[in-house]
């Protein structure tokens, strides 16, 4: 008789008589043995009153009419006992056990689950996996233990791998869906702890350098509010600052110098007692006003209409070549630099910036700090044109002692295409770190010289 190759059914071969009996052979072993399901795989001997179909797997030592077919499945069928040797692969329920087993190198073993799914494509766990989430878990908790079965070490280490520094190994926490709180090495190699209200607004709490181990809370104020180191404190209006909140003459500042024929010139100025916010003493140009508005908050016209006076510092970047950076297709040669004195190995430096034509260039230097635009870190250079409008620049600079000159005359480390025009504003250096995050604007910052 000819026979499939696998499950071993008859061939109806051509001319033959008797079909009938060859196909109902064929339907009598299909159904014994296609979605096998048998009532047990412990008994020797064969019951005494089966039933129409069931069916064993038959035990070692088996006796009687099972006798020879140890491993075989033995089902009851039309009133006789037929046997079907089982293949590596097959599955088989127990319904007396309400378990599994699966017919592997000729012996029936207990299906775990855990055969072909290394590695596999998706798991879930009382949930459904996706692409995004391939290994997907819904349980009121989980439990990672130490390997005491192989066993292990005794130890036990949960390990978040990302392919560059750029990238995020995190954990993070969700409320609905939307995150409220995350900590991990997010968008470098620091070690960041940031919370959110909404989901969408973060704010960085804790910052660990990745080089030095020194802890920054960005959302901390400091013990004390940060003074000015820059005697004019940045309001561009002769140095020491003026001992008023109104800046009689715009002075361009000693500190900052320009460099490959940069030119430093009077900006618009912002106005105590202003007529754009219900005073008396003139409209506010339109730059300034866009400025202020992000800097004091619109509940009190008067915070808006009184702040201290200050000027813009126009730049205008020279036509010189040396010191050249390339970011992206472009060439872009340093400014202006800060005077060559002594700095803190930890310090903050901010200013607001406001491109008038061409482009400016932030340069990120790892080895210095952090840089932040309107409080969101960076890790790259990052390039400005007017379409920005007014940023908030930050750099929180952090140096060993040990490993330090002890200067550093390009702290702002601005670059700019031959030609650009921009304004800064209310630039502040103070030692430490101040708090930094998004939609936290800094003011006038006072120096300590207007209080000595």
């Amino acid at each position: 008789m000819v026979t499939t190759t696998n499950l071993g059914l008859p061939y109806i071969m051509a001319a033959q008589a008797q079909k009938h009996v060859t196909h109902n052979e064929a339907l009598r072993a299909l159904d014994a043995i296609v979605h096998l399901a048998v009532l047990d795989r412990d008994l020797t001997t064969p019951p005494s009153m089966p039933a129409e179909g069931e069916r064993h797997i038959v035990a070692a030592g088996a006796i009687a009419a099972w006798s020879g077919h140890e491993g075989e499945v033995a089902a009851f069928q039309e009133g006789a006992w037929a046997f079907y040797a089982p293949h590596d692969g097959w599955l088989a329920w127990i319904t007396a056990e309400s378990k599994a087993v699966i017919f592997d190198s000729g012996s029936w073993v207990e299906f775990s689950g855990s055969m072909d799914v290394n590695p596999a494509a998706l798991v879930g766990v009382n949930a459904t996996a996706d692409a995004t989430n391939k290994l997907a878990v819904k349980s009121d908790a989980v439990l990672l233990s130490h390997d005491d079965v192989t066993p292990g070490t005794g130890s036990v280490q949960l390990k978040l791998n990302k392919n560059a520094a750029s990238a995020t190994a995190s954990v993070l926490y969700q409320t609905g869906w939307s995150g409220r709180a995350e900590f991990g090495t997010t968008g470098d190699d620091d070690f960041h702890v940031k919370v959110s209200s909404n989901g969408a607004t973060w704010r960085e709490a804790i910052v660990i350098n990745r080089g030095t181990g020194v802890v920054s809370l960005p959302g901390t104020p400091p013990v004390a509010s940060p003074f000015n180191l820059l005697k004019d404190a940045g309001r561009f209006s002769g140095s020491p600052e003026p001992q008023s909140a109104t800046s009689p003459s715009f002075t361009a500042p000693t500190y900052f110098k320009t460099v490959n024929g940069s030119s430093f010139a009077q900006g618009p100025k912002f106005i105590f007692n202003n007529s754009t916010y219900g005073g008396a003493a003139g409209a506010l140009d339109a730059d300034v006003d866009a400025l202020i508005v992000r800097m004091k908050d619109a509940s009190n016209a008067s915070w808006r209409r009184y702040s201290v006076e200050f000027y813009l510092l126009e730049v205008t970047a020279g036509n010189g070549t040396g010191t050249a950076v390339t970011v992206g297709a472009n060439t872009y040669y340093l400014c202006m630099e800060n005077a060559n004195g002594p700095v803190p190995t930890q310090m903050t430096i901010n200013f607001h910036l406001r491109v008038k034509s061409g482009e400016v260039a932030l340069i990120y230097n790892s080895d210095e700090g952090a840089l932040f635009v309107d409080g969101v870190p960076y890790t790259s250079h990052q390039v400005r044109t007017g379409a920005d409008g007014w940023q908030q620049v930050t750099r929180l600079t952090n140096r060993n002692p040990r490993q330090f000159v002890g200067y550093n005359n390009v702290l702002k480390r601005l670059y700019a295409t031959p030609g650009s025009v921009f304004y800064i504003a209310a630039p502040f250096f103070t030692p430490g770190h101040v708090p930094i995050s998004p939609n936290l604007f800094y003011g006038v910052v006072p120096s300590l010289e207007v209080w000595r």
